[in-house]
């Protein structure tokens, strides 16, 4: 029988999960939160304690399909000025953050048909600007083109050098 404790920080406070052995294909857990704490539930999944409020991850990234990772890691790098790290099949932009957008090279790669569906876009990036017609100016310079559909007046949609859409948008 083997008693594992794990140590959290939750929301400031300390608390100690212990899981129990497994029984039966199923695991238990139980808590004991600090004082004042509450009770809080566990759940324990591969052998690791999560509480409510505890994140499981950090520093998300999103990553963009495209024929040609170092184009777009140099378009959007350039767009929010972050530094660029490119290699054959892959690319990233990070900001000074740890804020990172990642770009993967697919074989016959097909644009996003916006807004219409045949090809449906997965994702886009909004970014905001404090003028759109100075951003739109330089994202065109950059590669982007303007999309002819136009549905807003407090952002503008843009095709990024792939053909995937993204928005400028005043706050």
């Amino acid at each position: 029988m083997r008693i594992v404790l794990a140590s959290c920080l939750v929301r400031g406070a300390s608390t100690t999960a212990v899981m129990l052995p497994q029984a039966m294909g199923t695991q238990r857990s139980s808590a004991t939160p600090a004082p004042g704490a509450g009770a809080l539930r566990t759940w324990i999944v591969g052998g690791c304690a999560y509480r409510a409020g505890m994140a499981i991850a950090r520093f998300p990234s999103i990553v963009i399909d495209c024929p040609d990772p170092g184009v777009l890691a140099t378009f959007y790098g350039a767009m929010l000025d972050w530094k660029a790290d490119v290699s054959p099949d892959w690319a990233e932009i990070r900001g000074e953050h740890g804020q990172c957008i990642s770009f993967q090279q697919v074989e016959d790669y097909t644009p996003p048909k916006w807004p219409a569906q045949e090809v449906p876009q997965q994702m886009h990036l909004d970014v905001i600007v404090d003028d759109l017609d100075a951003a739109e100016a330089a994202v065109l310079d950059l590669g982007a083109a303007r999309h002819e559909h136009q549905p807003g007046t407090s952002f503008r949609v843009f095709l990024d050098p792939a053909g995937h859409p993204f928005c400028l948008c005043l706050d």
